[in-house]
Parts: C-alpha cells; structure tokens; sequence
C-alpha cells in the first residue's frame, strides 16, 4: 500500500482527456446545487417540494445521481404536476435521512419506484394554490386553472403568480390523496419530453462535484498495487505509516 497524491479536478480531466478515456464517476453534491441561499420558503405542502414568497419553487432529489439523471427526472415529475415554470425551479439534494423513505440509488428503479409519489406531492401543492387563488377571488376552485406558475380564472382571464399565493396556501390544509386532481398524460409538459440534465453544463465542463472530489479532514489516499507478472506474491511490505493514528481518523 501507499499514499498518492490528491488530484484536482482539472488535472484529472486534463489526464484523462489526453489518454483519450473520459469517465464520469458518481457525483456529490454539484456546486450549482448550493447555490445562493434560498429564500425563506413559505408554502411546503411536503418535504419535497417549498415556494417562496418570491415565487422559487425547491424540490428535493432524494436520490443520487448516478449518470442516468433521476436527479433532474424525480424533480421534473414534481414540477410538471405543480404547472411550475422549470426556469424557476431549485433542485436541492437531500442528505441521508429516513424521513425521505428509500434512498438507495441501485436498479435502476428511482423512476419507477417514486414516479406516483412525486405526481401526488406536485398536484398537491397546486390543488393547494388553486384553493388559495378561488379563496382570494371569491370564486369556486373549479373554475380555476393553472399555467406555468400561475393559477388562472377561467372565465375572466385574471392571473396570479404562485409565489403570491405562498403564504394563503400555506395556511391551508393539506388534502387528502383522494381529494387531489392529478393532471391527465395529454396535459403533462415536461413528463416523457426532452429535457437536459438539471447540471449538465457543470457535467460537461468538470464544474461538477465528484466522489473523487470529497475530502474530510484526515482523509488519506491509498492504491492497491499490483504485481507486474502474473502469479506473484508478496515478499514483503512495511504498513507502519499506514496504520499510523491520524487527526480525525478512528
């Protein structure tokens, strides 16, 4: 065993790139994710999914991304059921925590696995700011509609944002899943449509956060080595420094 050197991202690009192979490893926490701090959120009808007073909409990805983009797929779900204005909306990766049900990113299965749920927790928030929309009107919610993060009288044209509504809709209560409208396939907007990963840009321009990019404090870097001719054994090896007690390793 021994020790290598920490390499940056760019230089791992730059070697790989020069050797002609270019692979992506599972991602972290990319730094478009962080972002600035969000605005105090008013309205969340779920873990998953707040709108600020501003009108941004933050949906959690409680799943990792992996390559195959459930990060931005899980969201656009939420999204479409919500008629939010993707431009407009803030992904937020969760941490392990139980309370988002099954976090493991394995099976390809995050799709299929959470697909009804992400509906049912969009088209509760938009139930929810129709209600507050109808109460302000003094109209009947069903002669409401919503348009890309508006709700919309049907018969008079008149529109509000949903950032608007947040704090009316937050002081309402949250619906039954019986009681909740989902949208039919014909009026989804974004659901099996063509659509670019949340952080593609960061992706392709190694902006990304890497698992090869964590560090802690104490962390060490280690290789397993080979021999160059097959069926040798070791002769011997020195694995003091190695098992040497460091700061912030147990």
């Amino acid at each position: 065993m021994k020790y290598i050197e920490n390499v940056s991202r760019r230089g791992f690009l730059q070697g790989v790139l020069a050797s002609g192979v270019f692979v992506l490893g599972a991602k972290l926490v990319p730094e478009s994710l962080w972002g600035e701090p969000a605005p105090a959120d008013v309205f969340q009808p779920d873990i998953f999914l707040s709108i600020s007073r501003d009108g941004s909409v933050t949906i959690v990805a409680h799943r990792s991304e992996m390559g195959c983009g459930s990060r931005t797929a899980l969201p656009l779900v939420v999204a479409d059921e919500l008629d939010a204005d993707w431009s407009r909306v803030r992904i937020e990766q969760a941490i392990g925590d139980e309370k988002y049900g099954n976090q493991d990113t394995d099976g390809s299965h995050s799709v299929r696995s959470f697909f009804d749920q992400m509906r049912q927790i969009g088209a509760t928030g938009r139930s929810m700011l129709l209600g507050a929309a109808a109460t302000q009107w003094g109209v009947s919610a069903t002669d409401c509609a919503t348009e890309p993060h508006f709700v919309v009288h049907r018969s008079t044209g008149r529109k509000i944002a949903y950032g608007e509504l947040a704090e009316a809709a937050a002081k309402l209560p949250v619906p039954k899943k019986e009681d909740v409208q989902l949208k039919s396939r014909s009026e989804w907007r974004y659901i099996g449509k063509d659509n670019s990963l949340f952080d593609l840009s960061d992706i392709v321009t190694g902006k990304a956060t890497f698992g090869m990019d964590a560090t802690m404090p104490g962390m060490v870097f280690a290789s397993i080595e080979h021999p160059p001719v097959l069926g040798q054994k070791i002769k011997s090896f020195d694995d003091a420094a190695a098992l040497r007690p460091r700061s912030g390793i147990q």
